[in-house]
């Protein structure tokens, strides 16, 4: 945090907006940090007041004497400017701006925000905000903030620090937390984020050793690749972070849009920066609350067994229901631990997976026993992680339950969550012991498990992610090439111009040959049938709207007709488009069709997307995407999330399909669109049949990028 050390623990502040009005946000920032026993200098500024709350008022931030490390601005946005143009000139290095009736509020806001980043960036000051509730620094008592993020109840101290850019949703989340006693170090509303921003936050928050996990809010950012950086260099930093992204569905964008003039992008998108950075992606507030408690552990099974125990058998069957889609299994054990928990459950009990440990297990006299239960079932080699259900049990039983597990937790190196559904008022001594243990109770089975699998999968994403970023970086370093030439503006590519290029870069293509005319039609001597003619222009996108594609052709008869009514059709159908031939290339048959594609986004840059093509493209929707580049391994789990994918491994009968050569194609394919990002705006090829051995282009389309003057995509170094 050292590069925002004088925001998040200034030695002074102002705040710019005071009043004896207790509503007013800048009376809100006083008495919040009086009342939290902020230690630094406080000046208060209205000139309307000598005296504001026992302390000196002034009349502006200029007539403050000493220096100041952050000003904080609570007026209408109209009074906002000159505010900022003083904090300027007195060269206060930061500010945070609660004021609304900025971009989120039409024009004359976005010219407002545009002229005060201006005037700030003129000094180097930063900005936080406008449009926002501010941000309590927990650990130093910094409560520069109103509203919700001032009341109580006041958050108690921790590791955890959230980044939000909605602060009143955000500091719900919070609040749900502080019920379940997770503690905060951080709590930091962005608002409109006109300068500093969240991954900005999140990425100073990875270099604050005070915070151990991040907890993030956002409904869209401008630049998707510092996410994915941000993302990879918290999982190599082992800081877990949990981002929860709004705005997912077309409703939801627009409500963001207008909340806060967030930049969103497809959903895709930010899914695929998830799974290539480890980011752990929530999507409710029970589970940003059991995911931070799973994670204070510190602990992540190996895999995915999973043993049960308790004395609740629905439980253990509601826990397998949730498990199992999360990729968890209720696993065997071994004939010793069987014989070990035979020694220590009665004979109505069962020593199988689940492990029912009958009702009463848990009391003071069974306290050894119980104790060699759990040790022998996490001594197990096939159980990764443990569950244990106490489900009603009271208090007294639940606090051996504790106390037990709490000691046994010390020496293992498994993660052990525990299901209770007892009133917390009833068993807060357990639920103690319990929190001092960094063992998660979760109120039902099914969170339960979801704890877990996230662990599982944070694990087996640190080991991908991991391997993905050191094959990124060189990927990364190519130098850009170049697609279209430097005077071809707007200009489009032709299909075979578009196979050539791809070929260039190491995709397959299929055996093409440009034809002028029907005098030409010799080619068919040199090829073998079946044979498809398609019309050559960088104009006609869609060649099959104008008539421009003839397929099935078999003799050379076929193909003199096939050329001759193609080019008819397109001077009939499309008479300014410029005509460059007629394309004769061999009919793949067989095999299996995906569509592949590129999409610069504005936000992500360069994504690479597959899917099944063919009847299955619109009837299965069966697509997933990359941020390019990546290697053959990321292109190949890219291929097994597809549902079509048993298809390439062969069904009835017919032979199983080259995946390793579609895994290439695919990783050159994403090679090819970052080292083109500045030139290429789109590319699909349809089909990209997947064949016995091999893969092939039949068709392909190339996009530029707007023109070549554009100005590079986000993430790009230059």
């Amino acid at each position: 945090m050292n590069k925002f050390s004088h925001l998040f623990e200034p030695r002074s502040i102002a705040v710019v907006g005071v009043s004896d009005d207790v509503a007013r946000p800048g009376s809100q920032v006083v008495r919040a940090l009086l009342k939290n026993g902020y230690s630094g200098k406080i000046f208060p500024v209205n000139p309307k007041y000598e005296q504001f709350d026992g302390m000196k008022c002034y009349g502006s931030v200029a007539e403050i004497e000493e220096d100041v490390d952050l000003v904080v601005i609570g007026v209408p946005a109209k009074g906002v400017l000159p505010v900022v143009e003083m904090a300027a000139e007195k060269r206060v290095p930061f500010a945070l701006i609660l004021s609304g009736g900025f971009r989120e509020s039409g024009p004359e806001g976005v010219e407002r925000e545009r002229k005060m980043l201006e005037i700030a960036r003129g000094s180097g000051m930063r900005i936080v905000g406008p449009n926002c509730l501010g941000f309590a620094n927990i650990h130093a008592n910094v409560y520069a903030a109103f509203g919700s993020i001032t009341r109580e109840p006041k958050l108690k101290p921790g590791s955890v620090s959230l980044v939000t850019q909605s602060g009143g949703f955000g500091y719900s989340i919070a609040l749900a937390c502080e019920a379940a006693g997770i503690g905060f170090r951080h709590v930091i509303a962005t608002g409109n984020e006109s300068d500093i921003d969240a991954v900005q936050l999140i990425d100073a928050l990875i270099d604050d050793d005070e915070t151990k996990i991040i907890l993030a809010y956002i409904e869209g950012t401008r630049d998707g690749r510092a996410l994915l950086d941000v993302g990879q260099r918290a999982m190599a930093r082992g800081k877990p972070l949990l981002l929860w992204k709004a705005g997912v569905t077309e409703q939801g964008a627009r409500a963001a849009a207008s909340h806060t003039a967030s930049m969103t992008s497809s959903y895709d998108y930010y899914s695929a920066a998830f799974k290539q950075s480890g980011i752990v992606e929530i999507r409710e507030i029970d589970q940003a609350v059991d995911y931070l408690k799973a994670l204070e552990g510190g602990k992540y099974p190996s895999g995915g067994g999973v043993a049960v125990m308790g004395v609740s058998g629905g439980s253990a069957i509601v826990f397998a229901d949730a498990g199992e889609p999360a990729g968890l299994s209720l696993c065997e054990l071994t004939e010793k631990t069987q014989a070990s928990l035979q020694a220590v459950i009665p004979n109505i009990g069962a020593v199988h997976n689940p492990i029912d440990l009958t009702a009463g297990y848990f009391s003071a006299g069974n306290r050894a026993n119980l104790e060699t239960a759990v040790r022998a079932t996490l001594e197990d080699p096939n159980v990764h992680a443990v569950c244990v259900n106490i489900a009603t049990t009271g208090k007294a039983g639940s606090v051996v339950a504790a106390e037990v597990l709490g000691e046994i937790a010390g020496s293992s190196e498994k993660p052990i969550v525990v299901f209770s559904s007892a009133p917390a008022g009833q068993i807060g001594e357990a639920l103690a012991v319990f929190a001092r243990s960094n063992i998660p109770v979760l109120p039902s089975p099914s969170r339960a498990a979801g704890a877990l699998a996230m662990l599982a999968n944070y694990r087996q994403a640190r080991a991908r992610v991991e391997r993905a970023t050191a094959s990124s970086a060189s990927r990364q370093a190519a130098a850009p090439s170049e697609v279209f030439p430097r005077n071809a503006q707007g200009a489009s590519l032709s299909e075979a111009d578009a196979k050539a290029i791809l070929a260039a870069a190491g995709i397959p293509v299929s055996n093409d040959v440009i034809v002028s005319g029907v005098e030409e039609a010799v080619v068919f001597d040199r090829m073998t049938a079946p044979l498809v003619v398609k019309i050559v222009s960088p104009d006609i996108a869609h060649k099959t709207e104008v008539g421009g594609v003839k397929v099935g052709i078999r003799t050379r008869a076929e193909l003199e007709a096939a050329i001759a009514e193609v080019l008819e059709n397109a001077r009939q159908k499309a008479p300014a488009a410029r005509i460059s031939g007629v394309l004769v290339t061999e009919m793949i048959q067989g095999g299996f069709e995906l569509i592949a594609g590129v999409v610069n986004d504005e936000v992500f840059g360069p994504v690479v997307a597959v899917g099944a093509g063919g009847i299955y493209a619109e009837l299965l929707g069966d697509t997933t995407c990359r941020l390019a580049p990546f290697d053959e391994v990321t292109a190949r789990e890219m291929l097994d999330e597809l549902k079509c994918r048993r298809i390439l491994d062969g069904v009835r009968g017919k032979p199983a399909l080259d995946v390793e050569a579609a895994t290439r194609a695919l990783a050159a394919l994403s090679q090819f669109a970052w080292e083109s990002r500045h030139q290429v705006g789109e590319v699909d090829i349809n089909p990209l049949f997947v064949l016995p051995n091999g893969v092939v282009a039949a068709d392909a389309v190339i996009i530029p990028r707007g023109n070549t003057t554009s100005q590079p995509v986000s993430g790009d170094p230059s």
